[in-house]
């Protein structure tokens, strides 16, 4: 495809763009920039759907699709009515037809929520193309929230979380040996047109739905990953043109973004500069986005491939309207090559008894006893611990071994649901935990990163945490969402590879 056709879709799809007459009020899609009726004398206006609901119109049931599409199997096409009458076409995702014949009336009428998700990709060496014209049934898995920004108010002395969202695919699939995968007993499956930008789009629309913040407020977005789908051309500028984030002029938006790499503490270590960034005079913006997003992956019948989940976490950072301060920050690192992937290879390695000696204790217990005895506090005055959880053991372990008790760190233990979310294990375990705080407690964070290192930060729950709950869809209620689906060990094979492509 060209680039010019390129640009065109990613300006449509992305949003789903409409355009609409100010004088007759028809509206286009895709969108012209003239009225059909009004001609000359048009004045359009653009309207975007990336955050509303729509109704299922009408569909079918696609048994061969085309090469481009052969990936997904069968699937169901769709026209999607909206508002005002404006139908678009698109497809619903995270359904796999049964192979006998399918009534799709029974779908006509039923809510759907744009997904933004990979349409297909230009062969092996080719662009890959996205869209939000991927939509997945509102009574389904997915809980719906309303966007609805409001003008920033308070300010705080100090700056820290101004909303959070996390993003874990509906499907599982389950360890039939939990003692395989250090006690992880079921793991997040990416389906089939998922990957680690995917998964960072839906991450950071969360986030802005949880602080009710206008998206143009984002000066700044940092992708954290091991498992980006390009090697050359960063997730971030994919997501800050998803989410429109930063002040927008003609077809960009004044906002930096920066794909990063410290194996699983790619985004953690990213905190500490967005925090700095919406203090400084220099910067003029007054938000930053942290998003850590990982389609992990392991070879077949390597020990990893027992603990490897899918999903995202995504952090904005600010001075206004602050749910946790950050008061105390603490990075400990050395070469320590117990976990890698050469350039080119498909599946990481790891050293054998390094992973755990002097890997992972030696840098997790380091930095959380530094972090303590720096800021003058005892693990009784913490309220709740989040680790890194690349299985249940570790983190249990080194948290016990510090002095912190299982109901301190219990809590942030949802890796045992969800797998290793590698760059979005300790923020989600962090975001778990600040579902259900109350104000005043103190959130001790520790993240760990192959190669290797640890940060340590100590939040401080404030009010505002309260009032925004009701807005975040919380870490339990994916974990324990009644429509979740499960798949086999080949299916979960199959759609990891084909996500990863």
């Amino acid at each position: 495809m060209s680039e010019p056709i390129t640009r065109r879709k990613i300006l449509v799809d992305y949003r789903i763009r409409v355009s609409r007459c100010e004088i007759c009020g028809r509206r286009y899609f895709p969108p012209k920039p003239f009225c059909d009726v009004e001609g000359r004398r048009s004045r359009i206006r653009y309207e975007d759907y990336f955050y509303r609901k729509g109704l299922f119109y009408s569909g079918a049931v696609i048994r061969r699709p085309t090469n481009r599409f052969s990936y997904l199997g069968s699937f169901i096409s769709c026209i999607v009515e909206f508002d005002g009458g404006v139908r678009t076409p698109g497809r619903i995702t995270d359904i796999v037809p049964d192979e006998g014949e399918v009534d799709v009336s029974e779908f006509i009428g039923r809510e759907v929520v744009p997904r933004f998700r990979r349409t297909y990709v230009d062969g092996e060496s080719g662009l890959i193309y996205y869209s939000s014209l991927a939509f997945s049934f509102a009574d389904d898995y997915y809980e719906y929230r309303e966007y609805k920004p409001v003008k920033p108010s308070e300010g705080s002395e100090k700056p820290g979380i101004v909303g959070y969202g996390v993003y874990i695919p509906k499907f599982r699939v389950k360890n039939t040996n939990p003692a395989m995968g250090g006690g992880v007993i079921e793991r997040a499956v990416p389906f089939p047109d998922e990957d680690a930008t995917t998964f960072a789009v839906e991450a950071g629309r969360r986030a802005l739905i949880h602080s009710a913040l206008d998206s143009r407020y984002i000066g700044k977005c940092y992708i954290g990953s091991e498992s980006t789908p390009y090697a050359v051309k960063p997730s971030a500028s994919t997501v800050i043109q998803a989410l429109e984030l930063g002040e927008p002029y003609e077809d960009g938006f004044f906002t930096g973004g920066l794909d990063t790499q410290f194996a699983c503490k790619a985004a953690t270590d990213l905190f500490i500069d967005a925090v700095a960034l919406v203090s400084c005079p220099l910067f003029k913006a007054d938000y930053v986005m942290v998003i850590g997003a990982d389609n992990s992956q392991a070879a077949p019948g390597d020990p990893l491939d027992y603990t490897v989940g899918a999903g995202a976490a995504a952090y904005i950072f600010g001075k206004r309207d602050v749910i946790a301060t950050l008061d105390h920050y603490v990075s400990y690192t050395s070469d320590t090559p117990d976990f890698y992937r050469r350039d080119g290879e498909k599946y990481p390695r790891h050293g054998g008894r390094f992973t755990g000696e002097p890997a992972y204790f030696k840098h997790v217990t380091t930095a959380m006893k530094t972090i303590l005895r720096r800021s003058g506090l005892k693990p009784g005055d913490i309220s709740y611990v989040a680790l890194h959880s690349p299985n249940i053991k570790y983190p249990v372990r080194a948290a016990l071994s510090v002095g912190f008790t299982m109901d301190q760190i219990r809590p942030g233990l949802v890796n045992r649901y969800l797998g290793n979310l590698y760059s979005g294990s300790s923020p989600t375990a962090l975001a778990a935990i600040l579902d259900i705080a109350e104000p005043g407690d103190r959130v001790l964070l520790v993240s760990y990163g192959s190669g290797a290192g640890s940060d340590a930060y100590i939040f401080t729950v404030t009010e505002k945490v309260e009032e925004k709950r009701d807005r975040a869809v919380s870490v339990r209620s994916q974990i324990e969402n009644p429509k979740r689906r499960y798949v086999d060990y080949a299916t979960y094979r199959k759609w990891k590879e084909a996500s990863s492509v």
